[in-house]
């Protein structure tokens, strides 16, 4: 959990990825096609927040998101953990 903490970039969100026209004159999308943009979308004091992520940005904001929910899954381990020692102190 402290390697994760320490020497790894971390962003809570979700990546979503979608098919959208960006409006540029000389993208394929203005002739119709629609190409995919990332976003990192997140909710904050219950707003949601989007982010465009740019293609050279994308691998790792990924990981990024994959790193922050290891590290959640972690901390949930370990609350239980604690959480079952002192219930078995209780009783």
């Amino acid at each position: 959990m402290a390697q994760i903490a320490t020497s790894k970039r971390l962003v809570r969100g979700t990546i979503s990825v979608r098919n959208v026209t960006c409006g540029k004159p000389g993208c394929c999308c203005a002739q119709g096609e629609t190409h995919l943009s990332v976003y990192l979308v997140q909710s904050k004091q219950g707003k949601q927040r989007q982010l465009y992520i740019p293609k050279h940005l994308e691998e790792r904001v990924r990981q990024a998101v994959a790193d922050y929910q290891e590290l959640q899954r972690l901390l949930e381990e370990l609350s239980e953990e604690e959480w079952k020692l002192l219930k078995e102190r209780k009783e």
